[in-house]
């Protein structure tokens, strides 16, 4: 079990569906959902010392800042964030472009289909754990 996982996503039935997903498996002590990649930078303490999420889950199609543009605004923090929090694409997309661009990022730890599923927090915890 996880502290703390972001669902930053645009689609609310998308978020309902994962968090209940997330609760039923008992994967996480607090489950924090965004709309917008904006709110969850807001609500991320990158300069203080307060908790981090343990996991993201990251759409990458959104309006306004996609998944790619919230992953952009954390380059800068990526040797501090390495290893602290572990960052899941969760998108509907099957473009293999999508899969390969998002291993540009350290702190993408994979790459998963919606919907959210037994599976695939099976696979995010072998992922965290470094049997991926």
């Amino acid at each position: 079990m996880v502290s703390k996982v972001y669902i930053i996503d645009d689609d609310d039935i998308s978020i309902y569906l994962t968090s209940l997903v997330l609760e039923e498996a008992g994967f996480a002590h607090e489950i924090c959902a965004y709309t917008s990649a904006d709110d969850a930078l807001a609500d991320l303490p990158l300069t203080a010392h307060a908790p981090l999420p343990d996991v993201i889950l990251l759409d990458l199609n959104m309006p306004v800042k996609s998944g790619w543009d919230f992953l952009d605004t954390l380059r800068p923090h990526e040797e501090a964030l390495k290893g602290k929090l572990d960052v899941f694409i969760l998108t509907s997309s099957i473009a293999v472009s999508d899969k390969d661009q998002s291993q540009a990022y350290p702190l993408v730890r994979g790459f998963l289909h919606k919907p959210l599923d037994e599976e695939s927090l099976a696979y995010i915890s072998r992922a965290r754990n470094g049997r991926a």
